[in-house]
């Protein structure tokens, strides 16, 4: 996953412009679409469900924006964004791979989350970086 970093416009923070292959960009859907019905099936009883169920939305609005464009299409996530991603990918993979049977679109949907595990928790640590170099250069602009 190629990964860029810039200040978002009007300097509201900095932003990643991350290429996603198309095969990649639908298994992070599906496990978009799985947190959604977990929250479902939980129930939406109070605000935090609420919140976090517009964010996973939101982030598979996104996603599906840019599905289409070509075999790589560059997202631009938010580190709040980028978090979720590797929050919920994670998730999955631990709830979803286990010893039953798994047909092999499941199966190469595991295995596919499984190699994003790095490139999103590098995307995350990256994220960190990228604001405090920002925020210096900021500093340093304003003095």
């Amino acid at each position: 996953m190629d990964r860029s970093y810039r200040i978002a416009p009007a300097e509201r923070g900095v932003v990643c412009d991350a290429v996603v292959d198309r095969e990649d960009n639908a298994a992070l859907g599906d496990t978009l679409a799985w947190r959604r019905e977990q929250i479902g099936r939980e129930g939406i009883e109070d605000v935090a469900a609420v919140l976090e169920l517009r964010a996973l939305m939101s982030l598979d609005d996104l996603l599906a924006g840019v599905r289409d464009t070509g075999p790589d299409a560059t997202v631009m996530l938010k580190r709040d964004q980028a978090s979720l991603l590797c929050q919920i990918a994670g998730a999955y993979v631990t709830d979803r791979d286990g010893e039953d049977y798994q047909p092999p679109e499941e199966r190469n949907r595991i295995a596919r989350l499984r190699a994003l595990a790095g490139p999103l928790m590098d995307l995350c640590c990256e994220f960190a970086a990228a604001e405090d170099e920002a925020r210096g250069q900021l500093l340093t602009a304003r003095a």
